[in-house]
C-alpha cells in the first residue's frame, strides 16, 4: 500500500512539474500582456513600461520562468496584476471554500440520486423504471450544463419564480447551482451503476448466494452492489475534483463567487500570476482526489492489487 501510494504521489509531481511548465510558457506565447488590455490604452507608455518592469515581465521569459519556481517553493503564487495588493493566495483561500460547498452537496446529491436509479434500472430491467431512468441518463449526458443552467434558470427563476437566480446567501440559492452541477453526474453515475450492475448479477457468486436461499435484497446489496460500485469508485476522482473546485460556467451565470469564474476572468484578463495559481490548485487538487480514488478502489474491490499496480 505504502508503495503504490509513493509511486501515486511521484507521479503526480511530475505531472505537476509537466502542468506548471507547460501552462507557463504557452501562456507567456500569447500576444500581449496584461498591461496592454483595452482598459490601459490611455496610460502613457512610459507608465507602462514601468509597469511591465515592477512585475518583471520585461525579462526573459526564461527567467521569469526560474523566478516564479523560486517563489512557488516558498509557497508564494504571487501578486494579482488586475486586483491590487490582492494576492493569488488570498484569493484561493477565500473563493474556493465556497465552490467547495456547493461542490460537496452536488456530490452527496449526485451519489444519492445516480446510485439507485441505476441499481433499479438494473434490478427492474426492461421494466417502466429502467426505460425512464435510461431516458433521463442519456439527456443528461447529451446536454450542456449552460443549457441546463439556462433553463432551469428561467423555469425555475424567472417564470415560476420559485428559486433565487444569483448570490449565496440562504440554502434556497443553493438549489439551482446544485442541480445544474449534479445534472450530467446523476446521468453518468446511473448509467454505469446499470451497466456494472447487470454485468455482477450474471456472476457466479451472485448464483451461489440465491442457490442458498439468500434474499434477493441482500443478493443486490451486500454481493452485487459492491463489485457494481467500482467504476463509480474511479469515476468519483474526477468528479470530486471537478466538482469542489468550481464549475465555470454556472459560478458565472448563478453568480455564486466561488474560485472558477475568477478563472474565466484571470484568462480574458492576462492575469498570469492568477492563471499560474488556479491552475496549479487545480492540478494538486486533481492528482489527490484520484489518488484518494484509487485507494478507495483497492478497499472496495480486493482484486486490485495496489503493489502490482
Amino acid at each position: 500500500m505504502l508503495k503504490y501510494i509513493f509511486k501515486r504521489l511521484m507521479a503526480g509531481v511530475l505531472t505537476i512539474i509537466v502542468l506548471i511548465t507547460v501552462a507557463f510558457f504557452m501562456m507567456h506565447a500569447m500576444p500581449g500582456s496584461p498591461f496592454t488590455q483595452s482598459e490601459q490604452r490611455d496610460i502613457p507608455p512610459e507608465v507602462l513600461e514601468r509597469m511591465i518592469a515592477s512585475y518583471g515581465l520585461d525579462r526573459p521569459v526564461f527567467e521569469q520562468y526560474l523566478s516564479y519556481w523560486n517563489s512557488l517553493l516558498h509557497g508564494d503564487l504571487g501578486l494579482s496584476y488586475k486586483q491590487a495588493n490582492t494576492s493569488v493566495n488570498d484569493i484561493i483561500e477565500t473563493h474556493f471554500p465556497v465552490s467547495a460547498r456547493v461542490g460537496a452537496v452536488a456530490v452527496i446529491v449526485s451519489l444519492l440520486i445516480g446510485i439507485p436509479l441505476g441499481l433499479l434500472a438494473a434490478v427492474y430491467r426492461g421494466r417502466a423504471i429502467d426505460m425512464a431512468s435510461m431516458a433521463f441518463a442519456t439527456i443528461g449526458i447529451s446536454i450542456p450544463v449552460f443549457v441546463i443552467s439556462v433553463l432551469l434558470m428561467y423555469l425555475f427563476a424567472n417564470v415560476l419564480q420559485w428559486l433565487p437566480s444569483y448570490g449565496l446567501t440562504s440554502w434556497r440559492h443553493y438549489i439551482l447551482p446544485v442541480a445544474c452541477l449534479s445534472f450530467n453526474p446523476i446521468a453518468y453515475i446511473a448509467r454505469q451503476t446499470r451497466s456494472s450492475m447487470l454485468d455482477a448479477l450474471e456472476q457466479d457468486y451472485v448464483r451461489t448466494a440465491r442457490a442458498k436461499g439468500v434474499s434477493e435484497l441482500l443478493v443486490v446489496t451486500k454481493h452485487a452492489l459492491k463489485n457494481a460500485l467500482t467504476p463509480v469508485i474511479t469515476y468519483l476522482g474526477p468528479l470530486v475534483a471537478g466538482l469542489l473546485t468550481g464549475s465555470f460556467v454556472v459560478e458565472r451565470l448563478f453568480s455564486v463567487p466561488g474560485i472558477g469564474r475568477y478563472f474565466v476572468q484571470s484568462v480574458s484578463d492576462r492575469d498570469y500570476t492568477m492563471i499560474m495559481g488556479i491552475v496549479i490548485f487545480f492540478g494538486i487538487f486533481v492528482v489527490i482526489c484520484n489518488l484518494i480514488s484509487d485507494i478507495l478502489l483497492a478497499i472496495v474491490d480486493p482484486r486490485v492489487k495496489l503493489s502490482e499496480s
